[in-house]
């Protein structure tokens, strides 16, 4: 299940539930306010969900996703509550029993909706500022003493960056990266990839050990989806840097740090190879470098095919070499 797919699962699960459980409160009791509840609270939060999950995190949702925090905010408020009053109004018709037309029952359940719409819309606007799923796992605690994890990193660089920057000056070239970042998220949410930080002209993405699979996946996908966007940026900007990227899995150490500004780190070998071997894929003039590390864990022969293996490497500040492949991603021509 791709990353959209799962949080349209998410969405639809729990909003069906609570509205099951809040049909059977409010009947006292009556098994009819649960289904009255699921058959209402399925079709709103179906809706719901394949908003966000296909549009708001889709390509159709690059215009939403361009606007001012709370201009986003209240457009996707907007959206939620049509599909509620429509919902709602809809439903109250077509079930079989008189009860559910009671106009003070609609106002209740339209209250009880807009509420948990609040909490919803609350809830994803924070975890987008602090990067999906992180808002979760700081409530939770996950990370509240630190922790050793399996984990895959996936380092994307710009080429060239510098004299793009020069070209075009710091405001416009700010623009471009923005504009850049935007190609490249939703090939890495497909891939369930986590964000875990923007560096200057840096992405730093990073998955759980178990999906080392989908990590490779979802940075081959990422840049073949850059390389296609290039004539659109080309043509905005005057210029359309290449990314490159490095792979690496291990185990890291993940914790919480900070007090004004809460964050959570990983810390350990495998992030720093990740970024060498990045900067490995620079010198050696490749687009993406796995290290052998990742590559074993690799089954898929798809995949595999695109795996070069390009012998023992140094890289800075390790004494030992290490054994790396070369990735193919798909070029489309550039104008």
């Amino acid at each position: 299940m791709n990353g959209r797919a799962k949080t349209l699962a998410i969405l639809v699960a729990l909003a069906t539930a609570a509205s099951a459980v809040y049909g059977f409160f409010v009947s006292q009791g009556d098994p009819r306010g649960a289904l009255n509840g699921i058959a209402a609270g399925f079709p709103i939060s179906l809706a719901i969900g394949a908003f966000e999950a296909y549009v708001v995190d889709g390509k159709g949702g690059r215009a939403l996703r361009v606007l001012p925090f709370a201009a986003a905010v209240f457009v996707r408020f907007l959206a939620w509550s049509a599909a509620i009053v429509a919902g709602l109004s809809f439903m109250r018709w077509l079930l079989p029993y008189p009860e559910a037309r009671n106009p003070d029952g609609f106002l209740a359940d339209t209250a009880f909706a807009f509420a948990l719409i609040g909490v919803a819309i609350s809830y994803l606007a924070i975890d987008r500022l602090l990067g999906r799923g992180n808002l979760l796992r700081l409530l939770a605690g996950r990370y509240h003493r630190p922790r050793e994890e399996d984990r895959v990193f996936l380092f994307l660089d710009m080429e060239g960056s510098t004299r793009a920057a020069e070209t075009l000056g710091a405001v416009r070239f700010l623009d471009l990266l923005a504009a850049t970042v935007l190609e490249a998220t939703p090939p890495l949410l497909d891939a369930r990839g986590e964000i875990h930080r923007y560096v200057g002209d840096e992405i730093v993405v990073t998955w759980p050990g178990a999906r080392a699979e989908a990590a490779l996946a979802g940075a081959i996908a990422t840049l073949e989806a850059l390389d296609a966007a290039a004539p659109r940026l080309r043509a905005k900007f005057g210029v359309a840097p290449r990314w490159r990227g490095g792979l690496q899995a291990g185990v890291v150490a993940a914790g919480e740090i900070g007090d004004a500004r809460r964050e959570i780190v990983f810390l350990g070998d495998t992030v720093n190879v990740a970024k060498r071997l990045e900067t490995a894929a620079r010198d050696l003039g490749k687009r993406l470098i796995v290290s052998d590390v990742l590559a074993e864990r690799i089954v898929d022969r798809a995949l595999r095919a695109r795996l070069t293996d390009i012998g023992d490497i140094a890289l800075a500040g390790k004494a030992a070499r290490l054994r790396v492949h070369a990735v193919a991603v798909a070029t489309t021509p550039r104008a």
